[in-house]
């Protein structure tokens, strides 16, 4: 909804909504666990981190990094 009220450039679009898929599958995975104490920031901060140090650079429309979290150089 926020890319349709406040449009970016498409490659910032596209970086958000992968990112978006990306955030939605991790969280996923996590249901099965989800017994936890959801405030124990330890079980998902982990991955997360390592999601963030395998980033790639989105540079084209056409790229596609599936499973990776993607950033765009300034």
């Amino acid at each position: 909804m926020h890319e349709e009220l406040f449009p970016n450039e498409p490659l910032e679009t596209k970086m958000d909504l992968h990112n978006n898929k990306i955030g939605m599958d991790y969280f996923m995975e996590l249901l099965p666990g989800i017994h936890r104490q959801f405030f124990e920031k330890s079980f998902f901060v982990e991955a997360l981190v390592k999601k963030m140090d395998d980033a790639k650079v989105l540079k084209n429309l056409d790229d596609d990094f599936e499973g990776h979290l993607v950033y765009l150089e300034e």
